[in-house]
């Protein structure tokens, strides 16, 4: 029977923020086209005397909030995600990191809103260069 290799809090880490790298990118792209897409309309109608098309425009160029808010939240995620590698890679035990993450965790997404995690998280760790019991 082959042995799966246990994967590193990095390594896991890593390939998180690596999913999340499409969906970021797309709704950059996404927010771009809706912002130059409006201007174009926005100007056509300005050069044609257009309402119509000008209100096309507005809408358009208003999509790139919803757009770019998205995009920020993943953003958020992915530096949430990467400032969880530092502790992570320091705990004792399976049953500290569990711990640890179950605190964060519920701090972070606290009524299903993300959110700054506080200070007041205590994490069990060992300091560099000290054994484990």
């Amino acid at each position: 029977m082959a042995r799966t290799r246990t994967r590193t809090a990095r390594e896991v880490i890593d390939q998180a923020i690596q999913e999340n790298q499409f969906g970021e990118r797309l709704l950059y792209g996404f927010a771009t086209t809706f912002v130059i897409s409006g201007l174009a309309m926005l100007g056509w109608s300005m050069w044609n005397h257009d309402g119509v098309i000008a209100i096309c425009g507005g809408i358009s160029s208003a999509l790139f909030l919803p757009a770019m808010q998205l995009a920020r939240k993943t953003r958020r995620e992915n530096i949430a995600i990467r400032l969880l590698e530092a502790p992570l890679s320091r705990v004792d035990t399976a049953k500290a990191a569990s711990e640890m993450l179950h605190g964060l965790f519920a701090e972070i997404f606290r009524d299903g809103q993300l959110s700054t995690p506080s200070t007041d998280i205590v994490v069990a760790q060992r300091a560099p260069g000290e054994n484990a019991q």
